[in-house]
C-alpha cells in the first residue's frame, strides 16, 4: 500500500473557504473515483490542512491521479486557489 501525506498552508483567513470546497468538490470526487481518504485534520494555528490518501500500489496511484485530474476538469472545479504552499510525501505500509 502507498499512501500520499498531503500537507497544505491556506492562505490567511481562507481556511473555512477551503474546508468547504475541499468536502464539496474534492471528497466528492475521491469518492465516485474510489480513492480512500484516510483523514483530515486542521492545524489552525500555522493555517494547515493535513490529509491522507491511499493506494494499493503505485501504479493505481498514477492512474487514479489521472483519473482525479480529468474528473476536476469535467466538473469544473477549480482547486488550489486559497492554497500557498502543498507539500506531498508518499509513504509505503512499514508492514502488511
Amino acid at each position: 500500500m502507498i499512501s500520499q501525506i498531503r500537507i497544505y498552508t491556506i492562505n490567511k483567513g481562507e481556511m473555512d473557504n477551503f474546508l468547504k470546497g475541499f468536502k464539496e468538490d474534492v471528497m466528492t470526487i475521491h469518492q465516485k473515483i474510489g480513492v480512500p481518504i484516510v483523514g483530515t485534520w486542521v492545524n489552525r494555528a500555522q493555517n494547515e490542512f493535513i490529509w491522507v490518501r491511499s493506494y494499493k500500489d503505485k501504479a493505481e496511484m498514477e492512474a487514479k491521479g489521472k483519473e482525479f485530474q480529468a474528473a476536476v476538469a469535467a466538473a469544473g472545479v477549480k482547486l488550489g486557489g486559497n492554497v500557498a504552499k502543498m507539500e506531498v510525501r508518499e509513504v509505503e505500509a512499514a508492514f502488511a
